[in-house]
């Protein structure tokens, strides 16, 4: 399922990764800034956890204006790519 991307970020607060995307392979990174219940399920990510470079940080972009969730996206990705 995630052969065509290294970063996945989710804003949907619906289940949309289904457990099936974590057998694959290649599993990118995957930043949920979604609020309850998030893009993926919670124990799907503790089933897969050393498997899968999952960040959840909930509800940015109902908690700020639109401009100042996509300036906390940039410096949350920023520090994740230089963490690698």
């Amino acid at each position: 399922m995630f052969k065509v991307c290294d970063i996945v970020i989710n804003t949907v607060p619906y289940n949309i990764i289904p457990e099936e995307a974590f057998s694959s392979e290649y599993v990118p990174y995957i930043l949920d800034i979604a609020s309850y219940p998030y893009g993926v399920n919670e124990e799907i990510i503790g089933k897969y956890k050393d498997k899968v470079d999952y960040k959840l940080y909930l509800g940015i972009p109902s908690k700020y204006a639109p401009k100042e969730a996509s300036e906390i996206l940039l410096k949350t990705l920023k520090k994740e790519i230089d963490k690698k």
